[in-house]
């Protein structure tokens, strides 16, 4: 007689893997979640023990997604994404509003691509306002009740009072492709403002390290930034997964401090943390989800 029994996905464990590769370490998740860190250890050796594969690649530093880890979180976002919205098409209770939101330009694409769509399809009541800045400016919006919500970038070892860790940004050097050649002793680096956390981050590996340099450009545009740097005029700290076929990482063997991770976080203006309306509660449930169905590029794979 043939076995007709059928293995199952556990959806919360999947939820567990999917954002454990996000955010790079079973500890984040574990804050995120509110489990134990033991807890989130045993739920992914569940989900490898029920696929029979290896999915994480363990470190003291955190994790990294073995080659079936990639394959298994490129194939199985779209199921966790329709899951997701089939309970909230026959759950959830109407809900309408304005909700002001704040993002860094670079995540603007991939937020509201993944964001809007959803959105309009279960709850077309909800409007959202999008302003973008730098994440100094957003922080301000926040606190002084001009935004609902905003993400924030900031460095892993230096989380913001309140937050919730959404995803591992990977900051790097980065310059143009078609530049071998090394660079002088002056560098010339192309600038955020002054509230870009990139910003600081970079200037000051540079200052610890001795390095000098010079101003040759300097915008609020991160498309600005990114041309300057394509085109081989300057250097800058760019996140990873915004570098394209014009650009390259510059590594540390070039001349180039090495820089710490960073981790974009989803704050709530102090006005409406302790009692969300339904709009703003449903927005911040969609933010989380793209936080880890979304797949980044830098996060790390190995054969």
């Amino acid at each position: 007689m043939l076995n007709t029994k059928r293995h199952a996905l556990d959806i919360e464990l999947l939820r567990t893997f999917h954002m454990a590769s996000a955010l790079g370490t079973f500890r984040a998740v574990a804050e995120r979640q509110h489990f134990t860190l033991g807890a989130v250890s045993q739920q992914i050796k569940r989900l490898e023990q029920q696929l029979g594969r290896q999915l994480f690649v363990r470190s003291r530093t955190g994790v990294r997604l073995t080659a079936e880890g990639a394959q298994l979180r490129a194939q199985s976002a779209a199921l966790l994404g329709e899951h997701d919205a089939l309970l909230d098409r026959l759950l959830s209770h109407p809900a309408a509003g304005i909700v002001r939101l704040g993002l860094p330009e670079e995540y603007v694409p991939r937020l509201l691509q993944s964001l809007l769509p959803a959105l309009r399809q279960t709850h077309p009541e909800i409007r959202l306002h999008v302003q973008t800045a730098t994440s100094g400016e957003l922080q301000r919006a926040v606190a002084h009740g001009e935004l609902e919500l905003a993400i924030l970038v900031a460095r892993d070892d230096r989380p913001p009072s309140t937050g919730m860790p959404l995803w591992k940004t990977r900051p790097v050097w980065a310059g143009a492709a078609h530049r071998r050649q090394p660079y002088e002793d002056t560098l010339p680096l192309a600038l955020h403002p002054e509230d870009c956390p990139y910003r600081a981050l970079g200037l000051a590996a540079l200052n610890a390290a001795g390095r000098s340099w010079e101003t040759v450009f300097a915008s609020s545009s991160v498309a600005a930034i990114e041309a300057a740097v394509a085109s081989g005029l300057a250097i800058s700290v760019l996140d990873r997964a915004r570098l394209t076929a014009e650009m390259r990482a510059l590594v540390p063997p070039e001349g180039l401090p090495s820089l710490p991770a960073c981790l974009a976080y989803l704050v709530t203006a102090p006005q409406v943390s302790a009692t969300d309306t339904p709009a703003v509660q449903i927005v911040k449930e969609r933010l989380q989800r793209v936080g880890f169905d979304t797949p980044e590029r830098s996060v790390e794979t190995t054969t």
